[in-house]
């Protein structure tokens, strides 16, 4: 998996490079194609469409990427923050998973997840 995503990582930055309407693409407008996929995203699920979601979700990672690229280029943060980060969040918001909290339902793992949420907002 390691490779695919470092693949997929180098293809869109050589695009970038070399394509002129992705080399032009700034943020800002870069995420209306992200909410585009997104929509499409929904659309499959709600219709069913397995097939199509594997094709969608796929458009929608090539997206993220492609907006972490621009901000790299832009020196805002890295493609390798954001992973890192996330990953944070994840153990810090599920001490039941990754730690020694305990949680009996889904319910008491929402409301454990949106108090730990909280807390980190204040």
């Amino acid at each position: 998996m390691k490779e695919s995503f470092e693949l997929l990582v180098k293809s869109l930055r050589k695009s970038r490079e070399k394509c002129p309407w992705a080399a032009e693409r700034e943020i800002k407008e870069h995420v209306y194609e992200l909410m585009n996929e997104v929509n499409e995203v929904i659309l499959a699920v709600e219709n069913g469409d397995y097939k199509n979601l594997k094709e969608e979700l796929g458009d929608l990672l090539m997206d993220l990427i492609f907006i972490g690229i621009i901000a790299e280029e832009k020196k805002l943060f890295t493609i390798k923050e954001i992973i890192d980060d996330v990953k944070q969040k994840l153990i810090r918001r599920k001490p039941w998973v990754f730690g020694s909290e305990k949680v009996s339902s889904k319910e008491e793992a929402v409301k454990r997840w949106n108090e730990i949420k909280a807390m980190e907002k204040i």
